[in-house]
């Protein structure tokens, strides 16, 4: 990195221009963490939920847009408050 650090502009990539699926996994990541702290679930039970999201959005035909994993936390929250398991 050079010294002085030079401003956000002169830098090549912005975090908004960043493409592939960094940005998808870095949701996905989001939304494990969040099952993690709120409703205190195992790690291995997390990423199952969120692979179980990512099959229902599949079958739905949803795009992996920007409410994609709104709509999979909203998802997810009413399949735990139906008292569902994650399909293993």
């Amino acid at each position: 990195m050079p010294w002085p650090p030079q401003p956000a502009e002169a830098y090549p990539v912005r975090v908004s221009n960043v493409k592939g699926d960094r940005p998808f996994l870095a949701w996905r990541s989001a939304i494990r963490d969040r099952l993690l702290a709120s409703r205190g679930l195992e790690p291995e039970v997390a990423d199952l939920w969120c692979t179980a999201w990512e099959a229902e959005a599949k079958r739905q035909g949803r795009a992996r847009d920007g409410d994609y994993w709104d709509a999979g936390t909203l998802w997810i929250d009413a399949q735990c408050a139906a008292r569902k398991r994650p399909p293993n």
